[in-house]
């Protein structure tokens, strides 16, 4: 009796790879491209121990030796990091290496080497990807795992010993352990449909080639010819046995004894070489991009103290020059722009304007071709970061004014008070202004009359930011301070190793901030943790995933936001901030060099 039930509703999306060959014999491995009916050998190497289960991604290879999972090195030959496990077999899925182990299926991060689980009620025998989301089978089930739940659920006659996915057909294929092949229709995803099942003695492995299923069983290899779904011919036989088998850009490689065949849609069986065993090898001819990765790199011949900035398509870096630089997110040069002075705020990108302040005492509009639309001259120059709204422009000028002026270069309103106004120019979802001075914190309305200010004692440094129904503020002296958004009466207090490059980020409720000795979270109640310790870390980018970027003595550092290590890359000294894009880090060192590096995340 085949029973299907349909457990949740999901909408789903398509992923594939490109495919190489590794081939092991005892503890050797080698690297193998496949061209027509040669094999060529990349590289070769002997391992300290012969893998049972393997699979290759760029110049990684994750092996199975015993009870552990090994991650080697191609390049250097050495084992990174290993795992005490229990591995059955081993996927690939987007950016996760799937172990299939004792009732769970394991989806590991190569980055940091975490893992997180997925439960089933019984021992995992194979696992797929269609549509971007999982099909596994265990026990006497076949189903569509998403975010951990079960999506539908098909309950063959007996235990399900190997499933295979055309995701061009959008049909699945399975072996049960009594010898029942069956062909299921996905081409509703929510709801699959068994349209096919027969008896082939001793099966045991199935593989969609095309429009046909390779069996093997026994001794023996069955080609059906599936083109009618519902019903499959045999349309060849090969009298040999099958020991592993690997499918790749559209040909099945499979070892039988220690020689390695190959078998293309021809329906032909070509002896290749000699071969106990072999494991996939994802992205040949394209290395998979992995996190970290350095994209491209540009030297700007200038000092660079500000941040800098990235879009959808570009790349801005300011030097002390006064020049703004413009790449696109390939590194290309695409144009300059020369105001009169150092720039030290970071450029800020609306719409299709490029707002830039310089300590020429001017404010710039610049398109995003670079040409000038306007500039307008203030009365002193501005040195801090600044904001931009629907509304316009909000900064400070080193003279103690703030401004509000609008897109098309009108001032909308200025306030001044008698102090020196020290930090950037923060704005809030409702049009409210913060900014600190030497010994007080501001509110303005969105109209700039003063709402309210609050004085703490103390210099402070740091733009304020704006969490929920607070706002935060610091001082170089070692003060972090909580404040009422509304009343501006002060919350809490905090000390801390702060300096004068201290800066708060913001990841949901919690503060991170940059001390002299490393990083720092803090929660709205004013609780404190060192996450991470380094020696005068820059400021810190945080992505909408909550991973952290900053630099120290001359590193970029990746940490996720519980202070676990993700990767690190030497750079040069830098005091600024990174910054974040689309699956984009950019980093602008002090000697001018800006990098670029890939990994998942955005802002």
């Amino acid at each position: 009796m085949w029973k299907i039930f349909v457990l949740f509703s999901a909408v789903l999306a398509t992923l594939s790879f490109s495919i190489q060959l590794m081939l092991i014999h005892d503890n050797v491995a080698s690297l193998m491209t496949v061209e027509e009916e040669e094999m060529k050998d990349i590289s070769s190497f002997t391992l300290p121990f012969s893998p049972s289960k393997g699979i290759v991604i760029s110049n990684k290879a994750y092996f199975v030796s015993g009870k552990e999972l090994m991650e080697y090195d191609l390049e250097r030959e050495e084992i990174v990091r290993k795992a005490q496990m229990w591995v059955e077999d081993l996927r690939w899925s987007e950016n996760n290496l799937l172990i299939l182990s004792k009732r769970k299926i394991f989806l590991l991060d190569p980055i940091t080497f975490n893992y997180t689980a997925i439960d089933l009620s019984e021992d995992p025998v194979d696992v797929e990807t269609f549509e971007g989301e999982l099909i596994v089978s265990y026990g006497k089930y076949v189903s569509l795992v998403k975010n951990r739940e079960e999506i539908w659920k098909i309950e063959a006659p007996s235990a399900v010993v190997d499933i295979s996915v055309n995701v061009k057909r959008k049909a699945l294929a399975g072996i049960t352990k009594d010898g029942t092949l069956f062909l299921a229709d996905l081409e509703n995803t929510l709801a699959p449909k068994i349209v096919f099942f027969t008896r082939v003695e001793n099966a045991k492995n199935v593989e969609w080639l095309e429009n046909f299923l390779f069996v093997s069983s026994g001794n023996r290899i069955i080609i059906m010819n599936a083109g009618k779904m519902n019903a499959p011919e045999v349309v060849k036989e090969y009298n040999v046995g099958v020991s592993s088998f690997v499918k790749a850009d559209g040909s099945i490689f499979f070892t039988s004894g220690n020689i390695l065949y190959r078998m293309d849609s021809t329906l032909s069986m070509k002896r290749l070489g000699v071969a106990q065993r072999v494991f996939l090898v994802l992205s040949p001819e394209k290395r998979v991009i992995t996190a970290g990765e350095l994209l491209w790199k540009r030297n700007l011949d200038s000092e660079v103290r500000a941040s800098p900035a990235v879009t959808d398509t570009l790349v801005l870096v300011a030097d002390v020059e006064g020049v703004v630089h413009a790449m696109s997110l390939n590194g290309a040069r695409l144009w300059e722009y020369r105001t009169g002075f150092v720039v030290t705020a970071p450029p800020k990108v609306y719409l299709d304007r490029v707002y830039v302040t310089s300590w020429d005492n001017f404010l710039y509009a610049i398109s995003e071709n670079g040409n000038l639309v306007w500039k307008v001259e203030l009365e002193s120059d501005v040195s801090k970061p600044f904001e931009v709204n629907p509304y316009g422009v909000y900064l400070a000028i080193d003279g103690g004014r703030v401004y509000l002026i609008d897109h098309n270069s009108e001032t909308l309103w200025q306030f001044k008070d008698d102090e020196w106004v020290s930090t950037g120019v923060t704005v809030d979802e409702k049009g409210a202004v913060y900014f600190g001075t030497l010994k007080n914190l501001y509110s303005l309305y969105p109209n700039g009359s003063l709402k309210w200010k609050t004085k703490t004692g103390y210099l402070l440094t740091t733009k304020p930011v704006v969490v929920g129904k607070y706002v935060f503020a610091a001082s170089s002296s070692g003060w972090l301070f909580c404040f009422d958004r509304s009343s501006g009466s002060v919350i809490w207090k905090k000390e801390l190793p702060l300096t004068l490059n201290s800066a708060l980020s913001v990841y949901k409720d919690l503060l991170i901030i940059n001390g002299s000795d490393g990083i720092y979270l803090v929660d709205l109640q004013g609780n404190v943790k060192n996450i991470v310790f380094a020696e005068s870390p820059s400021p810190v980018a945080v992505s909408k995933e909550g991973v952290l970027f900053f630099v120290s003595n001359g590193t970029l550092f990746s940490y996720t936001i519980d202070g676990q290590k993700r990767w690190e890359r030497k750079v040069g000294e830098t005091i600024s901030e990174p910054a974040v894009g689309e699956e984009r880090v950019i980093v602008a060192t002090r000697d001018g060099t800006v990098y670029c590096f890939f990994d998942s995340v955005h802002p």
